[in-house]
């Protein structure tokens, strides 16, 4: 059995296995229909949403992700732009001499994330999870994101995109887990850290076969 870390999402996600490209593509367009609808006049909106959502899942297959969760809703009515992508790489492990204490493996990443001077590592705090805890980096990218103003054409605009990072340590293991949110909310930055900070702290993990059930 495999120790997989689950999350308990609030409102509705869209939980999506990136590693098989055409059921993953498949889950995106139906849950776009269902979000914008197939009337006629809504396949401009349908198409711009599925091409947004199919970038996210493409990007996180590249990277070796083996889930990834779409936001939604964050309550009912409420949207919220927002991804949930995990990587749980068999081949990263803590040398030998650490053990397999939680928070040993955690305090030997951070010093190897500052030795590669990851991004963000001058943010990294450790932050209330299952097991010890997790290690958490963020860093605010500036970008820019086409929005959409009602019968209008689209219009490029700046965002600040936020990036979070939550490194979680395996229970009696050597391994991790690195759960990655991005959000285009980067001007709400603490409500948004709040926010993940909550699921972090409520996820748990749990020995089981792999799988992307919340």
């Amino acid at each position: 059995m495999t120790s997989r870390l689950a999350f308990a999402l609030p409102g509705t996600w869209l939980a999506i296995d990136p590693r098989d490209e055409e059921a993953s593509f498949d889950r995106v367009d139906a849950a776009v229909r269902d979000i914008v609808g197939a009337a006629d006049d809504a396949a401009t909106a349908r198409r711009r949403l599925r091409d947004q959502l199919r970038t996210v899942v493409e990007a996180a297959r590249t990277s070796g992700a083996q889930g990834v969760f779409l936001c939604l809703e964050v309550a009912p009515g409420v949207r919220l732009p927002a991804t949930l992508t995990v990587h749980a790489p068999s081949a990263m492990s803590m040398t030998p001499a650490v053990g397999t204490a939680s928070a040993a493996v955690l305090d030997t990443l951070h010093r190897s994330l500052q030795t590669l001077e990851v991004a963000g590592i001058d943010t990294a705090v450790r932050v209330p999870a299952p097991d010890g805890g997790a290690l958490r980096i963020h860093r605010r990218i500036a970008e820019t994101a086409e929005v959409t103003p009602a019968e209008a054409p689209p219009v490029r605009t700046p965002v600040q995109r936020l990036e979070a990072d939550y490194w979680f340590a395996v229970p009696d293991s050597k391994r991790v887990v690195l759960a990655s949110f991005a959000t285009p909310l980067g001007h709400l930055h603490d409500a948004m850290l709040n926010l993940f900070d909550s699921i972090a702290a409520a996820a748990r993990f749990e020995s089981a076969a792999p799988s992307l059930a919340p």
